[in-house]
């Protein structure tokens, strides 16, 4: 999938990038939200050479989709079924009430769970071949243009 952004943040061969948001980039969760409400992609792999301010398309592998959705919705699904059931069983061979330990049990199955994934997801964007990656530069920035216009200054 490839989606249309504004690169708002460069570290060397990273770059952060704010998405349009597409109806098909809705709910992957690859994207965190920025604090005016865009989407912003962070870490970006570039190997063209973006700045401030471009324009570019980011290529988000297909592969990164589905293991985005499946991380933040079946994972933690499946640990709190799977935690009630063991916080259930476990509740009544230790004679506590089981419907309550096999809620705890499943509420913190979940949460590690979730904590697992945020984990997970930096060492997946970070590299390989489901790192999202700039494709191309759509327009330069004005902090592109504006570093040509110095040079005719001198």
């Amino acid at each position: 999938m490839i989606e249309r952004g504004t690169v708002v943040a460069v570290r060397g061969n990273k770059a952060d990038v704010v998405l349009g948001g597409s109806s098909a980039c809705q709910g992957c969760s690859a994207c965190s939200i920025s604090k005016s409400g865009d989407l912003l992609l962070r870490d970006v792999t570039d190997q063209i050479g973006v700045d401030l301010g471009d324009e570019i398309d980011v290529l988000i592998p297909e592969g990164l989709q589905m293991k985005a959705a499946l991380a933040v919705y079946v994972v933690p699904l499946a640990s709190l079924l799977l935690g009630y059931l063991a916080g259930f069983l476990l509740g009544g061979a230790l004679g506590f009430d089981r419907d309550s330990t096999g809620a705890i049990v499943g509420i913190l199955a979940a949460t590690a769970a979730l904590a697992g994934t945020r984990l997970a997801e930096k060492s997946v964007l970070r590299g390989g071949r489901l790192a999202p990656r700039v494709h191309a530069i759509i327009s330069r920035g004005s902090a592109h243009a504006n570093a040509g216009s110095d040079a005719d200054d001198i």
